[in-house]
């Protein structure tokens, strides 16, 4: 009996194995319907310049065909601009790994949430000069500091390396009961203008996600 549960267990990891070295990403559309998703020479996900992402065309088993050439065909569908496999996310410009029990949301691209911390982030790209947002973000923190008073507020302006750049980093901490918040920007200069990530949790739950880290593992394109 052992031995045959031992066979069972085997067969189970091998099965799993196969599956995970695949190698091939899926990607889900909202309607549910999976596609393996094309990948470039730099293994970079393929987009036209209509914004569609390129897939394999898949039979009804959901393998691969093949054209009467034998090369493998393929074509290109909408998507919401980023793809999510497991924690992993891609779109034309950057790659990054969400912090864990994040999810993302498939209805708004670059926005990613955590219920049990009641913590956010958003990202978003401005073709517009980094100095500016950054010089309003110090005012701002200034402003709320004169606001809630430096007993329950209080902010903290960093850099952190991501993708190989010095980038600014400013860190908000409130204990009111208007905002109980942590928050924390970053400015990542990017072509003519500069994305910025805007992250959010509940001061209680702070500890539990870094955000440095998680902005450390971005790769821009």
């Amino acid at each position: 009996m052992l031995k045959k549960l031992a066979a069972v267990l085997l067969i189970i990891v091998v099965i799993v194995t196969l599956t995970s070295c695949s190698g091939e990403d899926i990607f889900t559309d909202e309607n549910g319907t999976e596609y393996i998703v094309v990948r470039n020479s730099d293994g970079n996900i393929v987009i036209n310049d209509s914004n569609k992402l390129q897939v394999y065309t898949l039979n009804e088993n959901g393998k691969k065909q093949k054209s009467d050439a034998g090369d493998y065909i393929t074509e290109f569908i909408e998507f919401n601009g980023q793809v999510v496999t497991d924690r992993i996310v891609e779109t034309a410009e950057m790659k990054f790994e969400i912090p864990k029990h994040f999810t993302a949301d498939i209805n708004n691209p670059g926005y990613f949430y955590c219920e049990p911390y009641n913590a956010e982030i958003f990202i978003s790209y401005y073709n517009e000069d980094a100095d500016k947002h950054i010089a309003a973000d110090e005012m701002n923190c200034e402003s709320l500091l004169e606001s809630f008073g430096s007993d329950v507020f209080s902010y903290e302006k960093y850099s952190v390396t991501i993708n190989e750049n010095e980038c600014t980093a400013f860190k908000h901490s409130c204990t009111s009961s208007e905002y109980y918040k942590n928050a924390y920007n970053y400015y990542i200069p990017y072509d003519t203008g500069l994305y910025i990530v805007n992250c959010n949790i509940n001061t209680n739950d702070a500890k539990k996600v870094d955000f440095d880290k998680f902005v450390e593992t971005i790769t821009l394109k």
